[in-house]
């Protein structure tokens, strides 16, 4: 196969280019790490994906942003936005990119790829970064719709880069199909795209990860919680409900169900966004982010560790505690020394 333009993994390095792969590898490396040790790896790949999505959409010139992947995979209609216009289905590809990114382990990167591969120069020595990115542009060549954006997580996983698919790993850049500019500038800038694809991860898992803490924490410390650690759990998988779609996930009356989620609201576990009087509709926190409902929280994080309580003050309740034994001993009679 001629290659009408030269590989990237055929370029002549400089210290510029190295510094911004070192960087794109080490932020990649990061989030494979986190996500693969996260205890809400399944939720964060989830929403992800809705990120993943959209980047891709809108590498296709789609008007579609995030908010719009999220409304429609959670049957949401959100209030003072329009419904989304659109000339072909650009929904139609989700359910089965998101199934390949679950695929089993040992399928080889060559497979689905529309085009005869040969090694390019300078393959054999090039970072595996280099290579997926190599992969990629010769993919977005190849097939001028968004799977070509899809299939880069899925590369990542099969190049051994990263252990798990990162959904949110989606990149790419219209000049690959253009071949309008110098394919350095070009490379730097993709790269630049998974350091900023990769940090975007880390941040949406720590919100996540600090929100099913601070809920865990909250639950813990009600003296009635009811079925709210059930609601709690339901979340991470269903992050969209109403009282009418949670009743039957919770066993309970529409109206119990409505007055759980508004206890919830209360406890700051879930956010009302529908604006409406009847019919709320309510999401998780770290989803009501992402939609710009709420803005995401700057500065130091809040310690989320309960504080022990004052030594002074437990000495002195075993100190009543003891006293008020030894009353009822002596009532009963009981020598306390036996």
């Amino acid at each position: 196969m001629s290659y009408p333009v030269t590989p990237f993994t055929a370029l002549q390095w400089d210290a510029s280019l190295a510094s911004t792969l070192a960087d794109a590898s080490a932020a990649l490396a990061r989030l494979d790490g986190r996500v693969c040790a996260s205890s809400v790896r399944t939720s964060w790949k989830l929403r992800a994906g809705w990120a993943g999505y959209a980047a891709a959409l809108q590498l296709q010139q789609s008007p579609l942003e995030e908010i719009d992947i999220i409304a429609e995979r959670c049957s949401l209609r959100l209030p003072a936005r329009p419904v989304p216009r659109t000339e072909d289905e650009p929904f139609a590809a989700y359910e089965g990119w998101f199934s390949q990114l679950n695929e089993a382990d040992g399928r080889h990167w060559t497979e689905n790829l529309p085009f005869t591969f040969e090694r390019p120069a300078g393959w054999d020595d090039s970072p595996a970064l280099i290579r997926a990115l190599t992969l990629l542009d010769q993919f977005s060549r190849a097939d001028r719709t968004s799977a070509p954006w899809l299939a880069f997580p899925v590369l990542l996983r099969r190049l051994g880069i990263a252990r798990i698919a990162l959904p949110c790993m989606v990149v790419g850049d219209a000049a690959q199909r253009s071949l309008r500019d110098a394919r350095p500038a070009l490379l730097k800038r993709l790269l630049k795209q998974v350091t900023r694809a990769a940090e975007a991860g880390l941040e949406r898992l720590d919100r996540l990860e600090t929100n099913t803490r601070r809920a865990a924490i909250t639950i813990a410390s009600e003296h009635r919680p009811g079925k709210l650690e059930t609601l709690s759990r339901i979340t991470l998988s269903r992050p969209c409900l109403a009282a009418r779609s949670a009743a039957p996930l919770l066993g309970l009356t529409i109206s119990g169900a409505g007055k759980l989620l508004e206890r919830a609201v209360r406890l700051s576990l879930l956010t009302e966004i529908s604006g409406r009087g009847t019919w709320r509709t309510y999401v998780a926190p770290d989803v009501a982010v992402a939609l710009g409902v709420c803005a995401a929280p700057r500065g130091r994080p809040q310690s989320l560790s309960t504080m022990a309580p004052d030594a002074a003050i437990i000495l002195s309740n075993f100190e009543r505690e003891m006293a008020e034994i030894d009353a009822m001993l002596e009532k009963l009679g009981i020598d306390r020394e036996l």
